[in-house]
């Protein structure tokens, strides 16, 4: 390999006032300096410095390197200084690696997915909090549009009327589709059914598909100032919300469940 040409730069000034340079070098730099004042000055400044600095320190100039500016010594306590660092991130990166480990491993164990019953009664009070104040857009679809129930029983996929609750002194207002869920609480769209009684209180049914399990389920609880009466079964999931006695949504929930599920009586769980 060709050696790279000698190049007179700052490093070679500084090498040629230390002596550090082959003869070669040397009269290379000497031409240089002929022909560059500035370099020339450079040099003498230097070389004052040398010489005082010679002046001040010969004593110590002297004595022998102190053995922490060995550079050997400094060249294995770095190499030291990084394995001790290594050896310390690599038991850091096993501690999180187990502690993360373990705590996924704590949560298969501890927790528990929240049931899709309450994910459906959830949507249902929250929906039923946000039309049942409405007076021009209460429901998307009036009762009256023909088709309504084909409608909504094709986009929730499953077949419903529209419970008449006339007995009950409820008038049906209309209704509107929600969308459904993706993730673990899965489930498809829903329709919402509206009704209303003369003293302007409304009744909003929150109505679904049967859920993959088709298990029956009956569920009674007070949400956010409402009573909500959910059941799942093989045909549909209902949530009744209401703001009322809950004699009277029990009652109410009787004649909604033998209509929607076109079951007798015989299979309502009055206590749900």
């Amino acid at each position: 390999m060709t050696p790279a040409a000698f190049v007179v730069d700052t490093d070679a000034l500084h090498a040629y006032v230390d002596g550090q340079l082959t003869d070669a070098q040397r009269k290379a730099v000497e031409a240089y300096v002929a022909a560059h004042p500035d370099a020339a000055a450079l040099i003498a400044q230097w070389t004052r410095q040398n010489d005082a600095l010679n002046a001040l320190f010969a004593s110590a100039a002297k004595e022998p390197v102190p053995a922490q500016l060995n550079p050997q010594r400094i060249a294995e306590r770095v190499r030291s200084d990084r394995l001790r660092l290594f050896r310390t991130v690599a038991a850091t990166l096993v501690v999180v690696a187990a502690a993360g480990s373990v705590g996924w491993y704590m949560r298969g164990a501890t927790w528990q997915e929240e049931p899709i019953a309450e994910r459906l009664i959830d949507n249902a009070v929250v929906a039923h909090a946000l039309y049942v104040k409405e007076k021009s857009h209460a429901v998307e679809v009036a009762a009256d549009t023909p088709n309504l129930m084909r409608w909504l029983s094709n986009r929730i996929a499953s077949p419903i009327d529209a419970p008449n609750l006339t007995a009950q002194g409820y008038t049906f207002l209309g209704g509107r589709l929600l969308p459904g869920e993706n993730g673990e609480h899965a489930h498809g769209p829903a329709a919402q059914l509206m009704y209303e009684n003369a003293a302007a209180e409304r009744v909003t049914l929150y109505i679904t598909g049967p859920l993959p399990d088709k298990k029956e389920v009956w569920k009674f609880e007070a949400r956010d100032g409402v009573d909500a009466y959910y059941w799942a079964n093989d045909a549909v999931t209902c949530t009744i919300v209401a703001d009322l006695p809950e004699s009277d949504v029990r009652t109410l929930g009787k004649a909604i469940f033998e209509q929607l599920t076109r079951k007798s009586d015989s299979s309502w769980n009055p206590s749900g």
